[in-house]
């Protein structure tokens, strides 16, 4: 009996202690910032213009002081529209917007420990991430989906390497930011990252030339070539031939996040090398006098 109580006393608290320590490396983060998109329809390369917002939250788990890994679903929106874009740009007279929900593991590289040894610590990030999006405008004060349409010819035997375009992809995210512990269970902080995504198509543009709006109406139905071609709406229209440009497949599509982050650990001491650690350690002292 006396063996069996030492055995316990000794491999209890070492379990408790190793599943503490796991507990205080482990954080909930919740985020909260915009979101923008860069492609044929927003030259610019970074800008804040037709931001929209974005929330999301996980996990964060510091490996070491040094690397941590972090698990987050988000979810927000991406929109632009020429209108809004540069003047040249409002006869062609496109737009899209988008729901987008995002799921990611990223891994943290810090230069310092925080919480740990140092308060604030500048990190970089990069993992890889899975996204959805479904591209819609209005015609008519109605909602119009366009990766069904093929409004550059997707699919169409004329076009056989235009293929009809995934709303489920693959992203890689990199970037970077500044932590801040607040106290040894909360952390603060901003970071921004951009995607590296292996789509043209975010915004239902990429080639560059239009497709024969007959060839639409026939294969597609008159709803593909009235979104295929839309500067007709416009106050001083485009006359229509394939030779005009709609899209630049050069520059592929983006999208970036700007976030405010929050941190908190239910733990202890955040994985930190402080006194409550020692106490932890004392308390684990085994067998114990009977």
């Amino acid at each position: 009996m006396y063996k069996s109580v030492v055995r316990i006393c000794i491999i209890f608290p070492l379990l408790a202690q190793t599943f503490h320590a796991k507990c205080q490396r482990l954080f909930v983060h919740l985020d909260g910032g915009a979101v923008n998109y860069g492609g044929d329809l927003q030259s610019q390369l970074f800008t804040l213009q037709q931001a929209n917002s974005f929330f999301g939250g996980g996990l964060y788990y510091k490996i070491s002081g040094a690397f941590a890994l972090e698990g987050t679903f988000s979810a927000g929106k991406l929109a632009a529209t020429d209108a809004k874009t540069k003047v040249e740009s409002t006869r062609r007279n496109l737009s899209f917007y988008s729901g987008l929900t995002e799921g990611s593991l990223v891994l943290h590289a810090n230069l310092r420990d925080v919480p740990g040894n140092a308060r604030l610590t500048p990190y970089m990030h990069a993992g890889i991430a899975v996204y959805h999006y479904n591209p819609y405008t209005y015609y008519q004060g109605q909602k119009v989906y366009l990766q069904p349409l093929g409004t550059e010819g997707q699919g169409l035997s004329q076009f056989p390497d235009r293929k009809i375009y995934s709303l489920t992809q693959l992203a890689i995210p990199f970037g970077g930011g500044l932590k801040f512990a607040v106290t040894d269970r909360i952390m603060i902080g901003g970071e921004i990252t951009f995607r590296k995504l292996f789509t043209d198509y975010l915004d239902d543009v990429s080639s560059r030339r239009y497709v024969d709006t007959g060839l639409l109406r026939t294969a597609r139905g008159p709803l593909s070539a009235k979104m295929s071609f839309r500067s007709d709406e416009t106050a001083n229209p485009l006359t229509f031939n394939s030779n005009i440009q709609r899209g630049n497949p050069d520059r592929k599509d983006v999208y970036y996040t700007i976030l405010l982050k929050l941190y908190i650990t239910f733990g202890g001491n955040g994985g930190g090398n402080h006194a409550e650690a020692k106490r932890l350690r004392r308390q684990s002292s085994c067998p114990p006098k009977l």
